[in-house]
């Protein structure tokens, strides 16, 4: 996977209309890579945060065009790992999350959450073995606005005709998708889903779900035509203590099938939880629609070049993304290193007089 992510850095590259823009791009993917998950322009080493913040709210590059060829490298990726093991499914996990602080500006205005400004993104995360992909997001804009289940089911709408037919598809959410109208919709769209619900969700029958006896049960939820089979599981609470969580599929399936899939969705937790404190995703600090929306479109994308370079080797995300900027970004990453040892006073050798860097050929000392 790593010839992959080094072709889609290539082939973005080539898209951009200057060597200032790509410089620029390589310069952002570098400080997401180097960022700790708290990446601004403001950090970067090798180009100014004037530079970057023009690349990102003002400059004309093609970002649409960026995301497409983004797409079509992973639909590689899919189509390769697919070939391997035809015989597996492959998950598509859209949740809900919330990220970052901004100041205003104009288009998505920011919501509050538990005290802090920042945007609810729902993103479409697919799973196949262990080949891990954002491929796409909507931004919730807050009561009043489109609902969470309208966005997922939007993002579900939009994957490509050929991955339908290669792939049997089944979706796992959480229980802020667990509405007549998400199941309904994943339902007429072809594809299975195993979603998160809450104990006091109503039978057609009377009672609840919290009522049920016996896991594995077959039954009708209110306002739904088709059946639904049921399992639950303990789940131990943050302050101690635990509570019972159930899950529906919408196929059949027998309560460990049900359980197994029902916990895979917490995949995109552990996404979210890497992309904010790994890879910037809460960080954007953008004033402008066009910036943070391409900054989150980069931050997807070092992700995913961090997770492609890191499946040839073990070990964290941190070391992931250190990989990933020694391999994709070298001369960066030389450049940044020559920096921190003129600071210290051991380079160039000996000391004294200014020059150009032997090895990068750009650096002045």
């Amino acid at each position: 996977m790593t010839q992959a992510a080094l072709s889609l850095l290539w082939t973005l590259l080539a898209l951009l209309p200057s060597p200032h823009l790509q410089e620029s791009l390589k310069a952002l993917l570098l400080l997401l890579l180097h960022g700790h998950g708290k990446a601004r322009p403001q950090h970067s080493q090798v180009k100014s945060p004037s530079a970057l913040s023009r690349f990102l709210n003002r400059y004309p590059w093609p970002t649409r065009a960026l995301i497409r060829l983004a797409r079509k490298e992973a639909e590689k990726a899919l189509d390769r790992a697919r070939k391997k093991r035809p015989q597996a499914p492959s998950p598509g996990g859209p949740g809900p999350s919330h990220s970052g602080e901004a100041g205003p500006f104009p288009g998505p205005a920011p919501l509050l959450f538990h005290g802090k400004w920042g945007l609810h993104l729902v993103v479409l995360y697919l799973v196949y073995g262990d080949l891990r992909i954002p491929w796409a997001y909507r931004l919730w804009r807050g009561k009043g606005e489109k609902a969470l289940s309208r966005l997922a089911l939007s993002l579900l709408a939009s994957l490509p005709p050929w991955m339908r037919r290669a792939f049997r598809i089944r979706v796992a959410a959480d229980a802020a998708f667990g509405t007549t109208r998400f199941l309904f919709g994943v339902k007429r769209l072809g594809f299975e889903a195993v979603v998160g619900m809450r104990r006091d969700r109503r039978l057609r029958g009377g009672g609840g779900l919290g009522d049920l006896r016996r896991q594995g049960s077959r039954v009708y939820l209110w306002g739904l035509s088709f059946p639904v089979w049921v399992a639950w599981y303990r789940y131990p609470l943050p302050q101690g203590g635990w509570e019972w969580r159930y899950v529906v599929a919408t196929f059949p399936a027998t309560p460990r099938t049900a359980l197994t899939w029902g916990k895979r969705r917490f995949a995109i937790e552990h996404f979210f939880r890497a992309a904010k404190s790994e890879f910037s995703l809460g960080q954007f600090g953008q004033r402008t629609a066009l910036g943070v929306h391409r900054f989150l479109v980069l931050s997807l994308l070092a992700y995913l070049l961090a997770h492609w370079v890191g499946m040839e080797g073990e070990g964290s995300w941190r070391e992931a993304r250190e990989r990933a900027a020694r391999v994709l970004l070298p001369e960066l990453v030389v450049q940044v290193a020559l920096r921190e040892l003129y600071a210290l006073g051991l380079w160039p050798p000996g000391g004294g007089g200014e020059g150009l860097c032997g090895i990068c050929g750009r650096c002045k000392f």
